[in-house]
């Protein structure tokens, strides 16, 4: 995100006002410092004006405030087509970092954007969300958007408002028509040259601790490459020979979108269809009619995670889906490493052409 665009001074001791104002929107949810770890909450208007900036993006990511873990998408009671009404609550989220910010881009690719389906329970959700991101001003061990061309601050096209904590308060960039809409009535002083000047710097400073953090991780071979490629690869069963198939990874990534549909009937004899999130690495998620099951081998299902993110997604969109955030190390009870996994296969690759 260049500094160029359209900012404001946000003082401090304004912040409550200023999310209050926010609030005529919807519901506010906050990422926020806690002693657990940065979380995303719901913010009680007592509460607007104090906010424990997280340095780091949440631990849960914010896709589950646009999906839900099951919801009730169809019901059928006799043989005439019924009309759902869908009612998603308008909701401001504030603090997504550029991970997040990048995770939602890569869903409304999926869910919003794709010619051949648009999901209106996604939709609804998307657009009655004000997307307020805010910088990094720190890194974990696992992060690694650089390595996905990312960096740690909100990009732009990617948010509506995003904030950067400068001294005295912040420094508000305004993204979006959606944005700067939401900031009629509340008036700001432009932001100073040299409070952009800061923000710039230690952008550049956190991109050099990221590039210096992963450099052992970064490959010459593009990972879609890797992926395509090397399917026999004897680095998928070294890498996932730890995995135990708890799908952690999944559902803490930001932009896993693995589900089932199924039918219920009630005790009144009517049905219910519902979706449900599930993931890929569960053994009956590929199970099909007749007993059949693809990838009934874990090793296959650890590999097809990977080739959905990295070849299968680039292919029909041209982007990974996967923003480096992490989160899948970080909650790995195998200790896998998707950056040693990727790096793996060149290496492994490599070592066979010497060998042959």
């Amino acid at each position: 995100m260049g500094v160029g665009m359209e900012s404001y001074f946000l003082p401090a001791e304004r912040l409550g006002e200023f999310v209050g104002h926010l609030a005529k929107f919807g519901k506010i949810y906050r990422c926020e410092q806690t002693e657990s770890g940065p979380r995303i909450k719901l913010v009680e208007e007592k509460d607007y004006g104090e906010w424990n900036f997280p340095a780091v993006r949440a631990d849960e990511p914010a896709k589950y405030l646009f999906i839900k873990a099951k919801r009730k998408i169809a019901e059928y009671f006799d043989d005439k087509w019924r009309k759902i009404t869908i009612e998603e609550e308008p909701k401001v989220i504030i603090g997504l970092k550029g991970c997040d910010l990048a995770a939602i881009k890569i869903w409304d690719k999926v869910f919003r954007e794709d010619d051949q389906y648009k999901d209106p329970f996604y939709i609804a959700a998307r657009e009655n969300a004000l997307l307020v991101g805010a910088d990094c001003t720190g890194i974990t061990p696992y992060c690694f958007c650089n390595l996905l061309g990312n960096g740690p601050y909100p990009a732009e096209g990617e948010f509506d408002l995003s904030l950067s904590p400068v001294e005295g308060g912040f420094v508000l960039f305004v993204g979006t028509e959606k944005g700067k809409k939401a900031l009629e009535g509340f008036s700001l002083s432009p932001a100073p040259a040299e409070a952009l000047q800061k923000i710039e710097s230690r952008r550049r400073e956190l991109a050099r601790k990221l590039d210096e953090q992963n450099a052992k991780y970064k490959t010459d071979t593009p990972w879609r490459e890797l992926v395509e490629k090397n399917p026999d690869s004897p680095a998928w069963a070294k890498h996932g020979a730890t995995c135990v198939a708890c799908a952690a990874c999944t559902y803490v990534c930001p932009t896993c979108f693995c589900f089932q549909i199924y039918d219920t009937v009630r005790p009144d004899g009517k049905y219910e269809r519902f979706l449900a999130l599930d993931s890929c690495k569960y053994p009956r998620f590929s199970f099909m009619a007749g007993g059949l099951n693809p990838r009934g081998r874990l090793v296959e299902r650890f590999k097809h995670r990977y080739n959905h993110k990295f070849f299968h997604y680039h292919w029909r969109y041209e982007i990974y889906a996967c923003t480096g955030c992490g989160r899948c190390i970080e909650n790995c009870m195998g200790a896998i490493d998707m950056r040693e996994t990727l790096k793996s296969v060149e290496v492994m690759k490599e070592t066979a052409k010497t060998e042959a």
